[in-house]
């Protein structure tokens, strides 16, 4: 028995960076068996072998030792979901999923950054593992982000930008603040020319949107929020003409809320915006926008 400590040993192990797997094979009876697993690594390139390894105790054990052929799919940054599911207990894992047949049945799954199908070559006892290695007999493999696990926590691969420091004191474009400054006066440039082209005005689309919280807010309190948002406050003109257009009204002594007019206008800046953000977004994948919104959230401004 170790003397270590086991929680304390297992954080340790999750400090090393890994991508995701899933490993599939046809069980007995042909029913499809998968699970996730990160504990996956090359072996050789000649002949092309891979080892992965499986828990005594899993309920899988006996279908993967068992087994002629298995596969390991190496997942992307979309499928997150995936894994959670191969990881859950008590679920039909392949439940309404389109997978294709390997060598002896086996099960592939499709959207991987990467898949082998392996012949079982070997299979070794270590400690509480079994550890499985394969000959691959056939592979595939894409230009999709790699799914990434660290320390208990799913992640994606962030490139390291290459470039100039830049010298001491100067503002250079490898800074956060200007790297966020040029996102966002980038990306506003783009809604603000969708916008004019459309007969709205920058102004407009700040009351609207500020207005179209629900909240009922008197004037001075849209012009207040309106320094929030875009930097700048609105004119108290701006607000007034939206009422005259008939797109704000006063149901409530000094509480201003959208009219129908409005909150149709409302829906038409917002696909514009739409529209500018995917045009900024460029080569980004979804996974990479999902990651950027999360950083951007967790920055600490005050």
């Amino acid at each position: 028995m170790s003397a270590f400590d086991g929680r304390a040993l297992r954080d340790a192990f999750g400090s090393f960076a890994t991508g995701v797997t899933i490993v599939t094979t046809a069980g007995p009876g042909a029913v499809d068996v998968g699970l996730t697993a990160n504990s996956f690594s090359s072996v050789s390139l000649d002949p092309p072998m891979v080892l992965w390894s499986l828990a005594r105790s899993a309920a899988s054990l006996e279908a993967f030792r068992s087994c002629g052929h298995f596969a390991v799919h190496i997942l992307s940054a979309e499928q997150e979901a995936l894994s959670t599911r191969f990881a859950s207990k008590g679920i039909d894992r392949f439940e309404a999923l389109a997978v294709e047949r390997g060598p002896g049945g086996i099960p592939l799954l499709p959207g991987c950054m990467a898949r082998f199908a392996c012949r079982l070559a070997y299979q070794y006892e270590g400690g509480d593992h079994v550890i499985f290695v394969g000959e691959i007999v056939e592979f595939s493999h894409s230009a999709r982000k790699p799914l990434v696990f660290h320390g208990g926590r799913y992640g994606m691969l962030l490139p390291r930008q290459a470039g100039p420091a830049g010298e001491p004191g100067n503002l250079s474009t490898d800074d956060l603040l200007y790297q966020v400054s040029n996102a966002y006066f980038r990306t506003r440039q783009a809604v603000v020319e969708q916008l004019a082209r459309k007969g709205w005005t920058a102004e407009a689309y700040a009351v609207l949107s500020i207005a179209g919280q629900g909240e009922g807010l008197a004037v001075h309190e849209i012009v207040a929020r309106s320094w929030q948002l875009r930097g700048q406050p609105v004119s108290e003109d701006a607000v007034r003409q939206l009422i005259a257009r008939g797109l704000l009204h006063e149901p409530e002594p000094a509480r201003l809320r959208l009219t129908p007019e409005g909150r149709l206008a409302v829906m038409e800046l917002s696909a514009l915006r739409k529209a500018s953000e995917a045009g900024v977004q460029g080569d980004l994948d979804p996974s990479e926008v999902q990651l950027l919104k999360h950083l951007l959230g967790r920055l600490e401004l005050r």
